[in-house]
């Protein structure tokens, strides 16, 4: 087994997670060419899900982002991996939700508990989201808590009941996000957004595959830790497709082949993947970047390595060791931030 440093490690988790852009398609297929190698981008913000677009193509805009969720549908926003929102490939929706779905539900049982959801409640509740969003296409929250009401599935319009019940006719297959964001973000009935139900088949080795391909070198539990698999389900999916292992600090990972790293500087989005892909980075982020209560914010990497933070609002920086950012700069304007 090969023994290799921290910084031979960042640099190539850097380039298997597309950041050296290899990503040179224009418009929205460059879009779904990104997520589709990354195996899937957090997206709890639009605009970190579309900034992490940005870091990973060459010819992609912002405007190709919405394009591919909203017309072309070549991407699906909802919750996939850990039980979190994602953006992925329309392809791997099904895949993922049969894979992890059920697993990510029993882990919700306490809150549904909590919130007074049963069993009954849920089922219900997906029921009545599908049928009403079949027959009344995209709706936001607001809507979608008075059709719970009139159902006397839950009492009231506010609270989180709301919200759980939307997120567990998601984990079924059943609804996804559809036009809008932020305020203005809705769901719509899978089967009416995408034009057939999704398939629920996925199998934990493919995942390791694809995790390992835009994620590794990495460990098993890394892998858990991104995609939401118990450990052992993990190892063994690893073990079973990894063709490469490295030894760094005393810890083996693995991997599907030995990259020689990419040394660029890239701005990251709030919430970005490659930040959020593993149980142990092997790097410390300051407060700036990683303040705590599951807030991740935009990051200046150089070969793999957090060196500085950034503000999406007035692209303003502060670096923790010099860097040139020209380039980058240049490039968010491309591509429309700020």
């Amino acid at each position: 087994m090969a023994r290799r440093s921290v910084d031979w490690l960042l640099a190539a988790r850097m380039q298997a997670n597309c950041l050296a852009r290899p990503v040179h398609e224009a418009g929205p297929g460059g879009v779904a060419d990104v997520v589709r190698r990354t195996g899937g981008l957090q997206a709890q913000t639009w605009r970190g899900a579309s900034y992490a677009v940005r870091a990973r193509s060459t010819a992609t805009t912002l405007a190709d982002v919405t394009h591919a969720q909203e017309t072309e549908r070549s991407v699906v926003r909802g919750w996939f991996q850990r039980g979190t929102l994602q953006l992925v490939a329309t392809e791997d929706a099904g895949p993922l939700l049969g894979l992890l779905g059920p697993k990510l539900i029993k882990d919700t049982e306490r809150r549904y508990g909590e919130l007074g959801l049963t069993e009954r409640v849920r089922a219900e509740a997906a029921d009545v989201l599908e049928d009403w969003l079949l027959a009344h296409g995209p709706a936001g929250r607001a809507e979608l808590a008075d059709v719970l009401v009139r159902a006397g599935l839950i009492a009231e319009p506010k609270g989180q009941a709301v919200y759980a019940l939307i997120r567990h006719t998601g984990l079924l297959g059943r609804l996804c996000y559809g036009p809008g964001h932020d305020r203005a973000e809705t769901w719509v009935a899978v089967r009416d957004w995408l034009g057939k139900p999704l398939v629920l088949e996925g199998d934990a080795e493919s995942l390791a595959s694809r995790y390992l391909t835009a994620y590794g070198p990495a460990t098993a539990r890394d892998f858990a830790t991104w995609s939401g698999l118990p450990v052992p389900a993990a190892r063994a999916a690893i073990t079973s497709v990894a063709s490469a292992s490295f030894e760094v600090e005393a810890t083996e990972l693995h991997a599907i082949e030995d990259l020689p790293g990419c040394q660029d500087v890239r701005m990251l989005g709030e919430f970005d993947a490659y930040l959020l892909g593993y149980q142990n980075r092997l790097q410390d982020l300051p407060a700036s970047i990683f303040p705590g209560g599951g807030m991740l914010r935009p990051a200046v990497v150089r070969a793999g390595r957090a060196i500085g933070t950034w503000r999406h609002a007035d692209l303003a920086v502060e670096l923790f060791e010099p860097a040139e950012l020209t380039a980058e700069l240049d490039d968010l304007a491309r591509f429309g931030a700020g």
